[in-house]
C-alpha cells in the first residue's frame, strides 16, 4: 500500500471515529434529558415511598389527558397520597374523577399515605409555607418541581436553617426535629417559566 493510500485510510478511519462520538454524546444528552423529564421515571419501582410519591404528582400533573394518566394514578391510589390538610391545593381531586372510567380493581393502599402540598410559582417569584413536624420524630421530606430552577430552604422558629437545596428537578430533606413547631419552607423560582413544586412527607 503507497503513502496517499495509507493517509487516505487514516483519515475515513477518523471519521468514522468522529462521527460514533457525536452519535455516542446525543445519546448520553438524550438520556440526560429523561432523566428529568417527570413521565419517564415515575412508573418504575423505587423503594423510597415519599420520592415516588413526589415523581408521581408531577407526572400526573404533566400527563395531557386523563388516559395517559391512569397508570400514574394507579400508583398514586396504591401509595394513597393524600393532601396535607383540607385547605390545601387538591388536584388529586379533579384526577380522581377524570380517572373513574379507567380504574379496574380498587387497589387496597396503605391506611395512611404519603401527605403532599402543591406551590405554583411565577417566574422570579419567592413563596413561604408553613409546616408542623414533630419533636424526636425524624422529619423527612421529598420536594419535586417540573423545573430544575427552584431553590428550596427550611428554616425552624429560630430562623436556623435545617434543609437548604436546589431541585434539579428533585431534592430530599432530613432532620430531627428538638421541639414541635412549625417550620418554614421557602421556595423560590429563579427561572423565567412558571414551576410547579410538590412537598411530599408522612
Amino acid at each position: 500500500m503507497n503513502a496517499i493510500a495509507q493517509k487516505r485510510m487514516i483519515t475515513a478511519l477518523a471519521a468514522s471515529l468522529m462521527l460514533a462520538g457525536c452519535a455516542g454524546t446525543a445519546n448520553l444528552a438524550s438520556h440526560a434529558q429523561a432523566d428529568i423529564d417527570p413521565m419517564a421515571d415515575p412508573l418504575i419501582a423505587s423503594d423510597d415511598m415519599l420520592t415516588s410519591a413526589a415523581a408521581l404528582l408531577v407526572a400526573a400533573q404533566a400527563a395531557p389527558d386523563a388516559a395517559s394518566r391512569a397508570p400514574v394514578m394507579e400508583r398514586l391510589l396504591a401509595l394513597n397520597v393524600q393532601p396535607a390538610d383540607a385547605a390545601s391545593d387538591n388536584p388529586l381531586a379533579q384526577w380522581r374523577t377524570a380517572h373513574a372510567p379507567y380504574a379496574g380493581t380498587p387497589y387496597r393502599g396503605r391506611t395512611l399515605g404519603p401527605a403532599y402540598r402543591r406551590a405554583n410559582l411565577a417566574p422570579g417569584q419567592m413563596i413561604e409555607i408553613a409546616q408542623v413536624f414533630y419533636a424526636g420524630r425524624r422529619a423527612e421530606m421529598r420536594a419535586q418541581a417540573n423545573r430544575s430552577t427552584v431553590a428550596l430552604a427550611i428554616n425552624n422558629s429560630r430562623d436556623e436553617a435545617v434543609c437548604q437545596a436546589q431541585l434539579s428537578p428533585q431534592a430530599q430533606c432530613r432532620w430531627l426535629p428538638l421541639f414541635t413547631e412549625r417550620f418554614a419552607i421557602t421556595l423560590e423560582n429563579t427561572g423565567d417559566m412558571p414551576a410547579s413544586v410538590y412537598l411530599v412527607f408522612e
